[in-house]
């Protein structure tokens, strides 16, 4: 800190002070007293003046110099209020508390986002092992020429545009609001449309599927809500009862007093009891996901926070050994209700 800088910054009080001096010179000589009296007294008031002014800017000076220094040595300067000296002024504790909340701001949102970086590092490894599986089997059918590869690799295509699009979808997930628009959507229309996309997946694992919602709209972005449906019909898909052959998945709505209810049900392997309250968490494969050893915990979280974006509920429902019914609820849009009744 200059001389200068701190002339500049007392600027008022040294105003105040030569005005203070001024107007009690003026005093005291209409009083009577004499021109001796009066410049010892001024005198006195200005050696003062410029003996606090001197005292303090040491004292600042001191202060700041000791920070710069401090700063310098930090690996990590953003904590230099951590090392700080302690101070009698209320300001110097004022102007300290403030970084302290400011840089705990700062380094909870680094913490955030390193986080957010290992998550989407973890991710992007397993996907690109993920996909490589239905690449290879790809390569492989084209190899082999065998009858009816062409099933086959739609098949592998299905799965690795699977895989993609989960990449995709998780990539843009904390930024939904730029890619989506709510409308009034035939739930219908979506449903028949993850089912087409999908049709060799389940033709290979023996899966038929039924639908119930003629009829019925909801407010949603339709792209979407069928990312969302294609990771819960592939989660049905995976844990299939193998034993037992074929499989079945229904898609059944129906309105509620709060919007659309959707229940997805399908007759594989349920969930054991333990594992329903953690199955939306990112990473949970659960003992399913562990006995297939092809799980990557990300497509249910997927859905939950997609969901959340959105404003849907979504829930489970299961029974080991028997059913998973996975509910999604879409909440009445007033706004875009009224525009549809007007």
């Amino acid at each position: 800190m200059s001389l200068g800088k701190y002339v500049q910054d007392k600027i008022i009080l040294i105003l105040m002070n030569g005005i203070g001096v001024f107007l009690l010179s003026l005093y005291l000589l209409a009083v009577g007293n004499s021109r001796v009296t009066v410049s010892l007294i001024a005198a006195t008031w200005i050696i003062a003046f410029l003996s606090w002014a001197a005292v303090n800017y040491r004292g600042r000076k001191r202060y700041f110099d000791n920070i710069n220094r401090l700063m310098s040595k930090l690996d990590q300067p953003y904590l230099v209020q951590e090392f700080m000296e302690n101070s009698w002024r209320l300001e110097d504790q004022l102007y300290r508390e403030i970084l302290r909340r400011s840089n705990k701001a700062v380094v909870e949102r680094i913490y955030q986002l390193e986080n957010e970086q290992k998550e989407y590092r973890e991710f992007i490894e397993g996907w690109i092992h993920e996909v490589k599986l239905p690449i290879t089997g790809i390569r492989l059918a084209c190899h082999n020429q065998e009858q009816g590869n062409n099933r086959r690799i739609e098949r592998y295509l299905t799965e690795l545009d699977h895989d993609v699009e989960q990449a995709l979808f998780y990539a843009r997930s904390d930024q939904v609001y730029q890619d989506y628009i709510i409308k009034e959507t035939e739930l219908k229309a979506v449903l028949l449309n993850v089912l087409k996309k999908n049709k060799y997946v389940m033709i290979h694992h023996q899966m038929s599927a039924e639908v119930e919602c003629d009829g019925i709209t909801v407010f949603c972005d339709g792209k979407w809500l069928e990312f969302i449906v294609g990771q819960i019909l592939l989660n049905a898909v995976k844990y299939k009862r193998e034993q037992e052959g074929r499989g079945m998945i229904s898609f059944r709505a129906e309105p509620t007093a709060s919007g659309v209810k959707l229940m997805i049900r399908d007759d594989g392997m349920g969930i054991a009891a333990p594992d329903q309250s953690r199955i939306f968490d990112k990473g949970f494969t659960g003992s399913n996901g562990r006995s297939r050893g092809k799980s990557t915990g990300i497509g249910l979280y997927l859905c939950r926070k997609l969901c959340n974006k959105l404003g849907l509920e979504i829930g489970v429902q299961s029974r080991e050994g028997e059913y998973t019914e996975i509910t999604l609820l879409f909440p009445k849009h007033p706004f875009l209700s009224k525009l549809k009744d007007s």
